[in-house]
């Protein structure tokens, strides 16, 4: 009876044993599972970009609808710029891919973001932050708009305004169109003006938004509206202003 009980006793302490082990190393559902929202305002991730404490590289995906392919010369630029201006140990610009054309002669904020369901593949992971442009094939719904940033990681352009725009005599070359209007979009991405990073000095034109009050920098108005661009592109690229790269440093950037 008592060897009986021994081995009871024995068998008992194991099972305690081999169950204590199991549940040490079961993970409950969503435990520790990455998330991060992409579908928030433009600007609500700006110290994500800025910063590297919760991302430290980089993924930019560039789609674009038969017709719009965007120019190497742009892309570069626009590399340049983030480079400069985030605090990150690797940016990469994927090759533009294609993506069927919807035909459609004007698109609102609402069909871009449907596209980008469709279609987006590159989203942010662990230590990856992902921003994503799209170009389609017809005009804003304000036909004047070169661009927009729809989400807080999610910018469109709008293909027959940047032909436009770079076909005249005389009109700015097509990758300054491009690299102009992707580094104007990135920056209220960014936070851009008072749009998700805090203002160090008061330089906000609210006639116009969230864009900023010197005709000089990058983040003026008229950067984005195909009707003014010619008539205020001097030549040259058009860079951040002192108080913009004071904002972007102040919340974490370069």
């Amino acid at each position: 009876m008592r060897t009986i009980r021994t081995i009871f006793t024995i068998l008992f302490s194991v099972t305690l044993f081999i169950v204590s082990c199991d549940s040490d190393s079961v993970t409950e559902p969503g435990e520790n599972e990455f998330s991060f929202n992409h579908e928030i305002n433009p600007g609500q991730s700006a110290v994500d970009f800025l910063t590297d404490d919760n991302f430290e590289r980089l993924i930019v995906q560039v789609q674009y609808m038969q017709g719009y392919e965007p120019t190497q010369e742009g892309l570069n630029n626009l590399e340049t710029f983030l480079r400069d201006r985030l605090n990150k140990s690797s940016i990469t610009i994927m090759e533009p891919e294609e993506i069927p054309a919807a035909g459609q002669s004007s698109y609102t904020a609402n069909e871009i973001r449907e596209l980008e369901r469709e279609h987006r593949t590159q989203f942010s992971s662990e230590n990856q932050i992902a921003a994503y442009f799209i170009i389609v094939d017809g005009e804003y719904s304000d036909s004047d708009v070169l661009g927009i940033a729809h989400f807080n990681t999610s910018m469109a352009l709008f293909g027959p305004k940047f032909n436009e725009v770079s076909s005249g005599l005389g009109s700015p070359s097509k990758e300054d169109v491009e690299t102009i209007v992707m580094r104007h979009e990135f920056g209220h991405i960014l936070g851009l003006v008072n749009n998700g990073v805090d203002m160090q000095e008061n330089h906000q034109d609210t006639a116009n938004g969230r864009h900023c009050d010197n005709d000089q920098c990058l983040m003026y108005y008229a950067f984005r509206n195909a009707d003014l661009f010619g008539s205020i592109f001097g030549g040259s690229i058009p860079e951040l202003d002192e108080n913009c790269v004071a904002d972007l440093q102040a919340a974490g950037g370069k």
